[in-house]
């Protein structure tokens, strides 16, 4: 464990070497408190773009596909793969992309597995998806690692598990024992010789503790094919949660070197300053308060006490606000907030009037709400399906609303493109629902850390929406003057500038490839425009 701490911090003092008066410092130091448990703090002060650290995967394996009965993840590389058509490993018949895959004699991937696995070399093509668990497959390398790596082995034995909220009885350990456990143990560990029982110890408990450490700690890394892997880090996993994260964390998908393959990266996105902490996050920055610290609570067994779920507004943005519709006998245009947002049972309070809520009404109509929302915007509804939703929802909801931020995000994107929806009252409203969601997205996510795509593409369609009303005719269907013109473009070159930069840490990604494709088409068209019109901005 020393060597490993040693050797890490070797690898920062060069990459992240403070080059004043020729001394080189690391980026952060491990910390310990009987609150946070391990936790890194800046060791000097950061500013975006700085590396705080860089390390390869302890372990990793592929998470199973949503139709595992007709695509499944290559185990050698994780490609995807027909589930009845595909070819099978040789020796333990699972499924491959092929029998010459580079992965199959890779011991970080498949090869050590393999021994395993083929002592149940029967192939079926019925049932595979329970057959053929992939999500176990990760466990599996982890138990494994006794053997091919002992001191990653001891170092995702420190990473917590959770055991004493995982207990018997529980959704967690239910799960695990179902699904994994008794599956690894019944169709594999059972019929292994004792050559090989006596060179690892795998017994139901330490699989429980596995899959705990694995639930705790693990980051998800989706792959450019669609498929993806979840993974071990031994440093990265100290990193607590923040809802308001300083860092954003990458991964290395097409590496020169296949050793670092999924090798992470994780840069500070906002001045941290020497002796603070340094944070992630684990829930989605776009839910609110009350979802987010449901979500932690569920899967990472901690109530969230940071500065943005400590305040009602949520940094001003009122994400998880509703309307007041006062007591009945007269209206009231205030706004609910939960009284204490740390408490799961507060009441919601309105801002002008004596009238109270339970949290248990709130959640049950927020719920309702979500379930709505996610149904239309799953099934792609159309504008007018969009703004039905919208306005209805808007009666009960503060305009900033989590829920209609979803829809508003979705109308921005349809606006301005669909044949019905182009006039300069449909164009002023998608150029002011953009300037708001983006306002709503930099104070929730100032160093883009978490959302993005979401900011690039409200950029981009403000861009798109201010270059459209610049060739389209007044409502007198006279020509814009240029005077007009410059103040649209301006602002429109600064969107699409702003829309590319929130990029720079995404191309990586396929969506933030392809979003970039997009966007670049659309600047030279922007480029064109401004030269035909022979307008310099």
């Amino acid at each position: 464990m020393l060597y490993r701490h040693a050797k890490h911090f070797i690898e920062t003092f060069i990459i992240m070497g403070d080059q004043e008066n020729g001394i080189s410092q690391p980026a952060y130091q491990v910390h310990s408190s009987e609150d946070l448990g391990k936790h890194l703090v800046a060791a000097r002060d950061l500013n975006p773009g700085d590396l705080v650290l860089t390390e390869r995967p302890l372990v990793f394996g592929p998470k199973a596909m949503p139709d595992p009965e007709s695509v499944m993840p290559c185990v050698g590389c994780y490609k995807p793969i027909l589930t009845d058509a595909g070819e099978r490993c040789a020796k333990c018949g699972w499924p491959v992309c092929s029998g010459n895959c580079p992965g199959l004699k890779d011991p970080r991937h498949h090869a050590a597995e393999c021994e395993v696995l083929s002592v149940r070399p029967d192939c079926v093509l019925n049932d595979m998806a329970d057959y053929y668990r992939h999500d176990a497959l990760l466990p599996l390398r982890c138990v494994l690692l006794q053997k091919t790596d002992p001191e990653s082995w001891q170092n995702v034995l420190e990473m917590q598990s959770h055991m004493e909220c995982r207990t018997p009885g529980t959704e967690a350990y239910d799960e695990a024992n179902e699904f994994i456990v008794e599956y690894l143990i019944n169709n594999f560990v059972k019929k292994l010789d004792n050559k090989f029982n006596n060179s690892y110890k795998i017994t139901a408990e330490i699989l429980h503790r596995i899959c705990g450490i694995i639930d705790t700690n693990a980051l998800e890394i989706r792959l450019a094919q669609g498929t993806e892997l979840n993974a071990l880090y031994g440093e990265t996993y100290k990193m607590e949660h923040s809802c308001i994260p300083n860092t954003k964390h990458t991964f290395s998908l097409s590496p020169k070197d296949r050793k670092d393959f999924y090798k992470i990266s994780i840069k500070a996105v906002i001045p941290i300053v020497k002796d603070h902490h340094i944070s992630t996050m684990y829930s989605h920055a776009l839910w609110g308060t009350q979802a987010r610290r449901q979500h932690l609570k569920d899967t990472k067994y901690f109530s969230c006490k940071c500065q943005r779920c400590s305040d009602p507004t949520e940094l001003g943005t009122y994400l998880s606000a509703m309307k007041c519709l006062g007591d009945g006998t007269k209206p009231c245009d205030g706004i609910h907030l939960p009284e204490n947002p740390l408490d799961d049972e507060t009441d919601w309070i309105c801002t002008k009037c004596s009238v109270k809520i339970s949290n248990s009404q709130v959640n049950m109509v927020i719920s309702q709400m979500g379930e709505e929302v996610e149904n239309v915007l799953m099934m792609g509804g159309s504008v007018t399906i969009l703004e039905n939703l919208l306005c209805r929802l808007s009666t009960f909801l503060h305009p900033n609303h989590y829920h209609l931020y979803s829809i508003k995000h979705s109308l921005v994107q349809l606006y301005g493109r669909q044949p019905g929806y182009t006039s300069h009252e449909t164009l002023n409203k998608k150029i002011k629902m953009c300037r708001d969601l983006i306002a709503i997205t930099k104070a929730l996510d100032p160093g883009n850390a978490r959302l993005s795509l979401y900011y690039s593409i409200l950029q981009h369609e403000l861009h798109s929406a201010l270059v459209t009303k610049c060739k389209t005719p007044n409502d007198d269907c006279t020509v814009k003057k240029v005077e007009d013109l410059k103040e649209y473009l301006s602002e429109a070159k600064l969107a699409i500038t702003e829309a590319l930069a929130s990029l720079k840490d995404d191309m990586e990604e396929v969506s933030g490839k392809k979003l970039q494709d997009v966007i670049m088409n659309s600047k030279k068209d922007f480029e064109r425009y401004c030269k035909e019109k022979k307008i310099n901005i």
